[in-house]
């Protein structure tokens, strides 16, 4: 049985579909991680004077599905832009890492990790 879509919202996240290199997938259990590294202060003995927090840049995952027999390509290099409801997460990002495609029912999933575009 093949799925059938009721309605005009594609399931994922608000942002979603999203258009990668002219295919549009539909973007699933999408995360995002604000990273940030610390940097003690420490005196000429080695005691713990205080700390920084240093910002570091937005990072992600999400699985992303598009139609069965559509070719899913290596997707590392490639950017996309999301533009979401709340508006924390919108912008351009490049994909770092993505899986092998794998068929489940009418769609080709493929997992990425992302990270936001500096400029």
């Amino acid at each position: 049985m093949s799925i059938t879509q009721d309605g005009t919202q594609a399931f994922g996240i608000d942002a979603s579909p999203i258009t990668i290199n002219a295919v549009t997938y539909v973007a699933e259990g999408m995360s995002f991680n604000y990273s940030g590294s610390r940097v003690d202060i420490n005196d000429s003995n080695g005691e713990p004077l205080g700390q920084t927090i240093i910002p570091g840049r937005l990072e992600g995952s999400a699985t992303v599905q598009m139609a069965l027999g559509t070719t899913a390509s290596d997707l590392r290099g490639l950017t996309f832009t999301l533009t979401s409801t709340n508006g924390s997460s919108d912008g351009e990002y490049y994909i770092v890492d993505s899986s092998e495609a794998q068929s489940q029912g009418d769609y080709v999933k493929v997992s990425i990790n992302f990270v936001k575009k500096l400029n």
